[in-house]
């Protein structure tokens, strides 16, 4: 099911959660809005605050970098990338991101969508990763 509404969501207008050292993600597109599409978030990522190598088994990533810089590790390769970079990551494939300097901001989408109810979940859930399709290698 292709999106049949549009979706505008404002500056700081989703749900946005916020780590202890001020990462904050910010839900841009809840893959309900998308027929199951995709789903898309903000992420503000502070340095030390950067997820594990991990893969996805259910979705692909589509990762955009607003702002900052990054160290970008994909299975075996390293390379440092700032704005206007982008990735797309197939599922199956480890990998990461370190942040260079103080913090980064990312649009982040998965394709089919969910997963960004793992990064901003519905009040009083504690998500599991593997429920996810998370892996940690």
């Amino acid at each position: 099911m292709p999106v049949k509404q549009p979706v505008l969501t404002p500056p700081g207008g989703g749900k946005t959660v916020k780590s202890s050292a001020n990462s904050s993600i910010e839900l841009k597109v809840e893959s309900s809005q998308s027929g199951g599409e995709y789903g898309t978030v903000l992420w503000t990522l502070r340095a030390g605050e950067e997820p594990p190598l991990h893969t996805h088994t259910r979705e692909d990533e589509l990762l955009y970098v607003v702002q900052g810089k990054l160290i970008a590790r994909v299975g075996d390769a390293r390379v440092e990338v700032g704005p206007g970079a982008y990735a797309a990551l197939p599922r199956d494939v480890p990998h990461t991101v370190e942040v260079v300097g103080d913090q980064a901001i990312l649009l982040v989408s998965f394709v089919p969508g969910g997963l960004e109810r793992f990064l901003v979940p519905r009040d009083g859930e504690k998500p599991d990763p593997a429920a996810f399709g998370l892996a940690f290698p």
